[in-house]
């Protein structure tokens, strides 16, 4: 039987063929079926309108607060964020870089607490997020990868129970600094997750402990901290504002060029080697005979200025002043009692990184090189053209970057030095490289290398070339014996296992035979340059020892006489080709007089000479109050002609 298609009712037929209404469909009624419906009044149309009149009349406000609304849901969503992100670990390792940093602001750049905070936030990000995938909560992921991340960076003195049971159980398997570093985080990593599970499983059976906020608790102290940290660097900056901001105004020096033109221009040198005692201060103090070296220096046609002193008693002070060819009496002025109790060297910085001297010498066609010291202000110098010894280099995705000696330390004490070091590459292409880690030793080979490269390189030289090599030897630390083997004491700066002034001549004598190596080979090889051998200050005497406070720090003025007159003595020699060597005895009598002499000799300037003036004044907290001890060295009254300098 065939079916018929059902047709849908059609209105005004039989009631029964009418689909039924369902719930969806049914009209609301909300009185029951036994009341009847009353029937309502019009409203009258008068009170109607009335009622519209103050309906349309009345204000239109506009929605309660709603700049509040949404900044109160920005705030949610910035919040939430945080707990469940990496933010806490970078804002610990952050508080920690800053914390490193505070104590050397006197030296090192605010800038520089970039570089390390991206390092070490990378690490702790990538473990939150590894910890987050694991243990699923974003409390037992923090509580996991807070500590860990303070462990990247504090590497090699965090945890050192943690750290001795890994060396026992994994560490001494592996032979190489990076096997061994990774096996203790990786050990380190376990120890942390485990101990955020149990967190995680303990407050999940605790109802107390549920009820507590203990995630934002613990972000909320990280948060704290970092704020704190950076509210004291930005005390600190705006402090030393005016250091920072110092920058030393570029003069026109009087120069004669047609004088200038004469002659061939030669090739300039200064090499600093720090701390080489006077040969008056080796005899009183040391009880050693430095007349091998001055006789061999008078052989190659050097003049050695008697018992000289330096102008200023420490590195920053002396060579600036040399370089500026000038006193630091403006610095004196402007910056006595500017951030007093904890000054900075960013002045002195600022005359490193452009000096005066190499600006004059460019302007006349010379190429700058810099042989870098393992020291930061004589390292990275802006101004230089040339930097064939610099490093601690990090390249990283094609970039390179020079790490400061406050990036360097913070790098070499964390996990970050032993993989860095070991580098990522793809085939030829460096993903990220840490090298050029000298050590002192090192990097007194590579200085003295590059100085041998440089006059090597002389005869097809295609502009004339200055050369500044700051070698920080026979300053500290004692790396040498006399022959120059690793010593058998303490490199530093004490009485352990030798008496200093032991390690301090045993240092020099073998400085001595690579310094007449290196000399011998410039003058062969560059026989026309002008070479200026000067220390920039004398060793440290024993009261200048310990920790460094605002009540304790080094000033040579509170020092008796004999130990004054040894931190001022320093080693001067000069071989300037050309020139009367009794002119230059008269005339190339001072650090600070030097290069005048060579400019006005070699290049045609003009430069009167100053007088020969001694200054003392603070290494640390307290750098820019000089005070003229001229005649306290030299048992006379103070000249007349140095207080102008004061």
């Amino acid at each position: 039987m065939t079916a018929r298609r059902k047709r849908p009712s059609r209105p005004g037929k039989n009631a029964a063929h009418k689909p039924a209404q369902t719930a969806e469909t049914a009209p609301v009624d909300s009185t029951s079926k036994s009341e009847q419906p009353k029937t309502v009044p019009k409203p009258d149309a008068t009170a109607h309108g009335a009622r519209a009149k103050k309906t349309t009349d009345a204000p239109i406000m506009p929605p309660r607060s709603s700049w509040k609304n949404r900044l109160a849901r920005t705030g949610n969503h910035v919040g939430r964020f945080v707990l469940h992100s990496a933010v806490p670990e970078v804002l610990l390792v952050a508080s920690l870089v800053i914390a490193h940093y505070l104590p050397n602001s006197d030296f090192s750049y605010p800038s520089e607490v970039l570089l390390p905070t991206v390092l070490f936030g990378v690490l702790a990000a990538a473990a939150f997020y590894i910890y987050r995938l694991v243990l699923s909560t974003s409390l037992a992921a923090h509580a996991a990868a807070l500590p860990l991340a303070y462990g990247f960076y504090a590497y090699s003195y965090a945890y050192p129970t943690l750290h001795k049971w890994a060396d026992q159980l994994v560490a001494r398997h592996f032979h190489t600094p990076f096997g061994s570093a990774l096996a203790v985080v990786l050990f380190w990593a376990v120890a942390f997750g485990l101990g955020g599970f149990l967190l995680q499983h303990i407050v999940r059976l605790s109802d107390s402990l549920r009820q507590l906020p203990l995630l934002k608790i613990a972000v909320f102290a990280v948060c704290f901290i970092f704020a704190v940290q950076v509210g004291k660097m930005g005390q600190r900056m705006w402090t030393i504002r005016h250091q920072l901001g110092y920058h030393l105004k570029s003069q026109q020096l009087p120069q004669d060029k047609t004088r200038a033109a004469v002659s061939a221009k030669p090739n300039v040198y200064y090499l600093v080697f720090d701390r080489y005692a006077s040969a008056t201060t080796l005899d009183k103090d040391y009880d050693y005979d430095n007349s091998p070296m001055t006789d061999f220096l008078a052989s190659k046609g050097f003049v050695t200025r008697d018992d000289p002193y330096a102008n200023y008693p420490f590195t920053t002070q002396s060579i600036t002043s040399t370089l500026a060819m000038d006193y630091h009496t403006d610095l004196d002025k402007l910056f006595r009692n500017d951030a007093a109790g904890f000054q900075t060297a960013f002045p002195f910085r600022a005359i490193f990184n452009d000096p005066p001297l190499a600006e004059a010498l460019k302007s006349n066609g010379y190429n700058y090189n810099q042989v870098s010291s393992w020291w930061d202000f004589t390292r990275n110098v802006p101004a230089a053209n040339d930097e064939p010894s610099e490093s601690f280099r990090l390249r990283a995705f094609g970039k390179t970057f020079w790490l400061t000696d406050l990036q360097r330390d913070m790098v070499n004490k964390s996990f970050l030095s032993p993989l860095l070091l070991k580098g990522l590459t793809m085939g030829k292409y460096t993903v990220v490289k840490y090298d050029r880690d000298y050590n002192p030793r090192q990097n007194f080979e590579a200085q003295l290398s590059a100085l041998e490269a440089i006059a090597a390189d002389s005869k097809t030289q295609a502009k004339p070339q200055f050369t500044f090599a700051h070698i920080l030897s026979p300053h500290d630390p004692y790396i040498f014996n006399s022959t120059g083997g690793d010593p058998d004491y303490s490199g530093d700066r004490t009485d352990e296992g030798a008496d200093e002034t032991v390690k301090y001549t045993n240092q020099l004598t073998y400085v001595n035979t690579r310094f007449q190596q290196l000399i011998s080979d410039m003058r062969a090889k560059d026989p026309n340059a002008v070479i200026v051998i000067q220390a920039d200050e004398g060793p440290y005497p024993k009261q200048f020892r310990g920790t460094l406070t605002p009540t304790h720090y080094y000033d040579p003025i509170n020092l008796p006489l004999q130990q004054m007159q040894q931190k001022f003595g320093i080693m001067a020699s000069y071989y300037m080709p050309g020139v009367d060597m009794q002119t230059v005895t008269q005339q190339a009598n001072s650090s600070v007089n030097v290069f005048r002499f060579v400019l006005d000799n070699y290049l045609g300037y003009e430069l009167p000479q100053l007088p020969d003036c001694q200054f003392s004044a603070g290494n640390k907290f307290y750098m820019y109050n000089f005070q003229l001890v001229t005649g306290t060295l030299q048992g006379t009254e103070e000249p007349a002609a140095c207080k102008a300098y004061q």
